[in-house]
């Protein structure tokens, strides 16, 4: 498959968006209604928030995405966004876990229907986003990324591993938006960078620092090449896990030009 111009092409599909979207929230459900009412207390590496201020933050995405209020900050900075999220979250943060249940099922379903509604050519038509300028369908897309890292959010702080299957949808969405977010930064530049995910079908990855494109490889040897588990690049993407420990431990590799693999790496954040 030939390369595409950074962040104008979605890989996937509407339907396969929205059936990522979906699964993400089915499997947020199934932890958390696991869980008994004291395990919401428990905090997290995220500051000031328990898993109930994750699960409050996720329902409030839906209900702020389909009231429109989520446009006010969506094309701000990302300081304003976070500071954003922890207002709403706290709005549903201290419910009884029984409502926060019912609306993580609720108001995930309306979400999805919402985005059902959005014509397909919509999803591929580029906007502005968080992460630069690309596919509509990223800002739809983007839920199941966090709503994956929330989830290990809540896993870790109750001591349970990572989760390392069904990470496709995850990681195609994160090379993605890396499209938009990291190649600008590059501009001017040569090279070329493959980012290879172990563990997921995923096709390896080129981005070419100096036509500003991204997508699939097609063929021939990249300059530098980053490889590493799918759970554990997404991770250090999202800023759970640092990209420079993640070296040092052998977890992700760099082979070739090293130098720029460490660079790309560096400017890599997705959150």
């Amino acid at each position: 498959m030939s390369l595409q111009t950074a962040g104008t092409t979605l890989t996937a599909s509407k339907d396969e968006i929205l059936r990522a979207v979906a699964g993400q929230r089915r499997a947020l459900l199934s932890l958390v209604s696991a869980l008994d009412p004291e395990q919401f207390d428990t905090p997290t590496a995220l500051p000031g928030w328990r898993v109930r201020e994750i699960v409050g933050h996720v329902i409030s995405l839906d209900v702020t995405s389909l009231n429109g209020k989520i446009l006010l900050v969506a094309f701000s900075s990302m300081d304003n966004l976070e500071r954003w999220n922890d207002r709403q979250a706290a709005r549903w943060a201290d419910r009884p876990v029984p409502d926060l249940l019912l609306g993580l099922d609720r108001w995930g379903r309306r979400f999805v229907r919402l985005a059902r509604t959005v014509p397909a050519p919509l999803y591929r038509v580029r906007v502005p986003t968080l992460w630069g300028k690309g596919p509509g369908g990223l800002l739809i897309w983007s839920r199941a990324y966090d709503e994956w890292v929330h989830r290990q959010d809540i896993r870790r702080a109750l001591g349970m591993d990572d989760e390392q299957v069904d990470l496709a949808p995850v990681a195609e969405f994160l090379l993605t938006a890396m499209s938009a977010a990291v190649l600008p930064s590059f501009a001017g530049r040569h090279g070329r960078v493959d980012v290879s995910l172990e563990g997921t079908p995923v096709q390896e990855w080129r981005f070419d620092l100096h036509s500003g494109t991204a997508g699939p490889d097609d063929g021939g040897e990249p300059d530098a090449r980053i490889t590493a588990p799918a759970h554990s690049f997404i991770l250090g993407a999202s800023g759970r896990e640092r990209f420079d420990d993640l070296l040092s431990a052998g977890t992700v590799t760099v082979e070739g030009d090293e130098p720029l693999g460490r660079e790309f790496l560096s400017k890599t954040r997705i959150v």
